[in-house]
């Protein structure tokens, strides 16, 4: 028998992109018969491979650099523009020699969609072996870039690359994509299933709890926190001072959002993934201010114009007071009930362009 597959390339900044993508592969295997072919990094195509063991026997993995994304400078989260030029036209250098591997490997198989979140290489992929080419991201590269004031002949190499898309789907809280002249569909927030028997399992394991990440592509070291006598969660790249309850989740932890669900507060820098999981899990939410990203900006300000997150600036996390942040909180925060996509929306699948009934 003869399977239809979609091919997902995810791009390898970081985790968050490779976190909201599983939420939807999962789905996908849940519901269909459909087989998987995962392009990402390897740090992250290991984390994926732990996480979908279940399905292991439908999904193929390959080990790509799929995006550069952004660099910071070391122990902070401001970026780096010099290196990150530099990162970029070597891997643009790199495109046409990756787009060939990848198209004659995948001509053996029946690829029904090409789905990239926002790696440039899944675009170049779906236009050689002319599936249905889907972009689904609430930023491309174009943007960010632009923002940044990135070589300009850098920024058309990405645009180039996404007007192959056939179509677009957009996450809330999404930038203006004024460049990209594609058909868009909107999407609601999603994340991995939040299991609430788990989450009831670490509140009374840990008893009351703040999570606090940068993402697993950053480090930050002296994150000082007073004024808090319950359990810290922290991610991989930060060291935190003034608590003896402070949890650092392994690398390989599968289960960050039931961490962030257990959690009276969340404190992270304003990537999408930690911000949809934050809210859907109808958690208190602090946001890091990093005034060169402009995903990070627009996130911080829609969610303000929301009454849903307060921010702080990279340098106050040198002195975190939790109470200061409780009664900021309180005064600045409206917590509310946010339904995922496949609750109070149209079905990912459904925009997606696959019918779960269908089954091979």
């Amino acid at each position: 028998m003869k399977y239809k597959w979609i091919a997902f390339y995810v791009s390898s900044h970081g985790f968050g992109h490779m976190t909201r993508c599983l939420a939807i592969i999962e789905e996908v295997l849940e519901k269909t018969d459909y087989r998987i072919y995962l392009v990402c990094g390897e740090f992250q195509n290991n984390f994926a491979k732990n996480y979908l063991m279940n399905y292991e026997d439908r999904i193929i993995f390959s080990d790509v650099c799929t995006d550069i994304g952004l660099i910071n400078f070391q122990n902070t989260l401001k970026i780096n523009n010099k290196e990150l030029e530099e990162n970029l036209w070597h891997f643009i250098n790199s495109w046409e020699t990756i787009v060939e591997k990848e198209s004659q490997f995948l001509s053996k198989f029946d690829i029904h969609h090409i789905v990239s979140d926002i790696s440039p290489i899944g675009a170049l992929v779906g236009k050689k072996l002319k599936a249905k080419n889907i972009g689904i991201s609430n930023f491309t590269w174009v943007e960010q870039y632009e923002s940044l004031g990135i070589d300009k002949d850098i920024i058309e190499e990405f645009k180039i690359a996404y007007s192959n898309f056939d179509y677009f789907i957009e996450y809330p809280l999404a930038l203006p994509m004024d460049n990209l002249n594609i058909p868009k569909k909107s999407i609601g927030f999603i994340t991995r299933k939040i299991e609430l028997n788990r989450v009831n399992e670490i509140k009374e394991t840990y008893g009351k709890s703040i999570f606090v990440t940068c993402g697993k592509s950053a480090n930050l070291k002296n994150i000082s926190i007073k004024n808090y006598d319950g359990t810290i969660f922290t991610t991989s790249g930060i060291d935190i001072l003034g608590s003896n309850k402070v949890i650092k989740l392994p690398v390989d932890t599968l289960d960050t959002q039931n961490y962030i669900a257990a959690s009276d507060i969340v404190i992270s820098k304003a990537g999408w993934s930690t911000i949809s999981e934050a809210i859907v899990a109808n958690r208190k939410l602090v946001l890091i201010e990093r005034e060169d990203v402009l995903e990070d900006s627009r996130n911080i300000q829609k969610l303000k114009q929301q009454n849903r997150t307060i921010s702080i600036k990279e340098e106050e996390l040198k002195n975190i007071d939790i109470l200061d942040i409780e009664q900021r909180i309180d005064k600045s925060v409206q917590l509310g009930v946010v339904n995922k996509i496949r609750e109070n929306e149209e079905s990912i699948l459904n925009i997606l362009g696959i019918n779960a009934h269908s089954l091979v």
